[in-house]
């Protein structure tokens, strides 16, 4: 999906960090780049590439798995899946079967955290956090998140000390919110600029949250006062060259360069939105890549969509990491990958 410099359709949140549509990929694209972008390109065509092992790759025929968007990894490596489209919340075991699920009406359901056998779900047309205990609905509440309307866009992250809140809204303003328990707001950081600039998930590194951004080479780092940046060094793209034509003002339509990031010790791990396989970029604590994983014996498949990724470490020192996928047909990836020694 494309961003337009108008406003954000909040009726289309479930599939705004989607990719590009067809009339706006196949064009003849400018290749100019920024200098940091170079440096960043540079940085990452001298890396070598490290081959996931596949742990299971999983399509699920039924229809109440049709549009999985977002994923998260418990402390035992069992997976929680949402589906937007079926309004659907299912639980999937380490061999990939499916071993529970629920329906939360019509919510549009995006998780927000787990922890335990506790899983928490951002309802945004609603405004509401459900809290689920093995599956089966306990409590909700609402968060307080602004007048708003249609047009805005939320996302919802739990923490321990309560919830933490991204909108974007053209008319009411760009801000993140830290709640308590009860939903109530105890701190506010306005976000001064566009608000395509911080479109994406919400995610939460040792005592900071990271906001992270589909359409820049960035995350932002936030703290109940203030926002910082943190550049992704290394980050590559085929579509920064768009990236740039659309900060210069020659294109309304910014490309999607990351669906989303999973922190996982030390790491960020950063769904690269390449167009064939699966591509995650590894970055330090500093925003530098230190690690490009693909895909065993990646090839070129021009419907292959991820939507989300989720990662946990190990005691070994490996990670297992999941992916969400809509094409070629709706299913979950699931891997693991030894980190070389330094």
């Amino acid at each position: 999906m494309i961003l337009r410099r108008t406003s954000f359709p909040f009726l289309i949140l479930s599939i705004v960090l989607t990719g590009c549509l067809p009339s706006s990929c196949n064009r003849v694209e400018p290749r100019d780049i920024s200098s940091a972008d170079s440096t960043s390109r540079a940085m990452a065509a001298s890396m070598p590439v490290d081959t996931l092992e596949i742990r299971f790759a999983r399509e699920y025929d039924r229809n109440d798995f049709r549009s999985p968007r977002t994923i998260m990894m418990d402390e035992a490596g069992r997976l929680f899946v949402s589906d937007t489209q079926t309004h659907t919340i299912h639980r999937i075991s380490t061999d990939g079967d499916i071993d529970a699920s629920v329906k939360l009406a019509e919510s549009i359901p995006y998780l927000a955290g787990q922890r335990g056998d506790t899983t928490w779900v951002f309802a945004p047309l609603e405004g509401r956090v459900y809290t689920l205990v093995d599956l089966v609905q306990r409590d909700s509440v609402d968060l307080d998140l602004g007048a708003g309307d249609e047009r805005s866009m939320r996302w919802v992250l739990k923490t321990d000390s309560g919830f933490v809140s991204k909108v974007l809204d053209d008319s009411d303003g760009n801000r993140i919110a830290f709640h308590n328990g009860a939903g109530a707001i105890e701190h506010r950081v306005e976000l001064s600029a566009a608000s395509w600039r911080y479109a994406g998930f919400l995610r939460e590194r040792g005592d900071h949250v990271l906001s992270l951004s589909g359409f820049l080479p960035y995350v932002f780092p936030i703290s109940e006062k203030k926002v910082d940046s943190l550049r992704l060094t290394g980050f590559d793209s085929p579509m920064l060259a768009r990236t740039l034509q659309f900060e210069r003002g020659t294109t309304d339509q910014p490309p999607l360069l990351s669906g989303s990031a999973a922190v996982a010790g030390d790491w960020l791990f950063v769904l690269n939105m390449r167009p064939g396989w699966l591509h995650i970029d590894v970055f330090n604590r500093n925003g530098e890549l230190a690690y490009v994983l693909t895909e065993p014996d990646p090839a070129f498949n021009k419907e292959y969509y991820p939507t989300d990724i989720s990662a946990r470490a190990l005691t070994d020192g490996s990670f297992e990491i999941a992916v969400t996928i809509t094409e070629p047909a709706p299913g979950v990836q699931s891997y693991s990958w030894k980190m070389p020694r330094q």
